[in-house]
């Protein structure tokens, strides 16, 4: 028995994971397949090209060289026709050059050999279907044919969708092991606190159902589970930073200059002033671009998500909770609807410990999500300065801290020890 249920675990496991490796192996496969397609059919346009640029240049070189020879023979000419011919030729050779760095990529080192050195291999395309699926985009190499661009544009329309969910996956797997993780040293912190005799914890806001199943010792701890934005961001630099050291040993730049480059392409920015060259680095290079993007994804799901939930709402006023919408395992509902749906179901099951309200399993002591400030807004028999009413003047009315139920608290009966 044992046997089989571990194996029954690990298909289970299995399931679950496996969505997630497809993706990015489906990914994966897509980046390599189009990097082929680009190698296939920009590499010998390349070369042609390159060829025919350094021909262009030579014979630039040669018409120059006979020229001056042809006035050298000539005795009546003077340092102005000199001067012409030198300007001219110059000129024109400067503008050969121009284009040949400029549009074809032509090196110094291959213009002086006279030898033509290959910009599309296949590391350097498989890093181009990279730069291009991620929209970082530095433009450095580009495909010149007219294939190569309609090739790029349909590989850009299925692969920049397909690689965004992935990172986003990536990213949200890394933001819920980094939660997990934070909230495992919270435990720990609070474990150790306890065990040094710290302050003891407040309960007069906690109503009895939770006290009895130890809601209360251990709930705070999931309040404070909200990761810090400094954390975050320290995270966010301290990788660019990882990124500058990397960079500034496998390139020929400074700390800075590795630092600024690592930030532009995890931004996405992709200025393409700064492009590593070394093909023998260039796999590590593609493996920290992807894991940074990863981990600004998890940065923006992290801390951007709830500072744009809370711009969004700021400054609005509850002016009509009938109104409002509520999320109930996944499916957005009135508020008004919920409530009267559950007093009817409420009604009928007095004796049942949950409700079924629209095929959704509302639980008590089980809310889906609580706003961390809901203990703020005062109840209807309370007076604007939070004191109680008249009718409950001998009783202290208090909401339960982890569930939000009503319940008495006698003033005169508090437990031993509380203030």
């Amino acid at each position: 028995m044992s046997f089989l249920w571990e194996i029954g675990q690990f298909f289970q496991y299995a399931k679950l994971i496996l969505p997630h490796v497809a993706l990015v192996l489906l990914t994966c496969a897509y980046t390599v397949l189009g990097a082929s397609i680009f190698y296939t059919v920009e590499r010998p346009h390349e070369m042609e090209t390159k060829q025919h640029q350094l021909k262009m240049i030579y014979s630039r070189q040669d018409e120059f060289v006979n020229n001056l020879i042809q006035l050298a023979s000539v005795n009546t000419t003077g340092r102005v026709d000199w001067e012409l011919v030198a300007q001219q030729h110059l000129h024109n050779m400067s503008d050969q050059l121009f284009v040949a760095f400029e549009k074809y990529f032509l090196t110094s080192n291959e213009v002086k050999k006279n030898t033509t050195a290959e910009i599309w291999s296949f590391s350097t395309a498989i890093f181009f279907a990279v730069t291009v699926v991620t929209t970082i985009g530095y433009g450095n190499p580009v495909p010149v044919t007219n294939v190569g661009r309609i090739v790029c544009i349909m590989f850009s329309l299925f692969g920049i969708p397909l690689t965004l969910v992935t990172i986003a996956d990536l990213g949200k797997f890394l933001s819920e092991h980094l939660v997990w993780m934070y909230g495992n040293y919270l435990k720990l912190k609070h474990f150790i606190f306890v065990r040094r005799g710290g302050r003891k914890e407040r309960r007069e806001h906690v109503c009895e159902h939770c006290q009895r199943h130890g809601i209360g010792h251990d709930m705070h701890v999931i309040e404070e589970q909200r990761i810090p934005a400094l954390l975050v961001l320290a995270i966010l630099v301290l990788y660019t930073a990882l990124g500058g050291v990397l960079m500034s040993k496998l390139e020929p730049w400074t700390f800075f200059t590795s630092f600024y480059w690592s930030f532009i392409t995890m931004t996405t920015v992709g200025f393409g002033d700064l492009m590593p060259r070394r093909d023998e680095y260039m796999y590590i290079i593609l493996l920290y671009i992807i894991l940074g993007l990863a981990i600004t994804t998890m940065c923006i799901d992290l801390v951007g998500v709830q500072y744009i939930r809370k711009i969004h709402y700021f400054g609005r006023k509850i002016q009509d909770a009938r109104s409002a919408l509520a999320v109930v395992g996944g499916k957005v509902v009135l508020v008004s609807e919920l409530y009267a749906n559950l007093m009817q179901k409420r009604a009928r099951n007095l004796s049942k410990e949950a409700f079924i309200i629209e095929n959704l399993y509302i639980s008590k002591h089980i809310i889906p999500y609580i706003p961390s400030d809901i203990r703020l807004i005062r109840y209807i028999d309370q007076h604007a300065e939070g004191s109680p009413s008249t009718s409950t003047s001998s009783l202290d009315l208090h909401s339960c801290r982890f569930c939000h139920s009503r319940f008495s608290f006698n003033l005169h009966n508090r437990p031993h020890g509380e203030q």
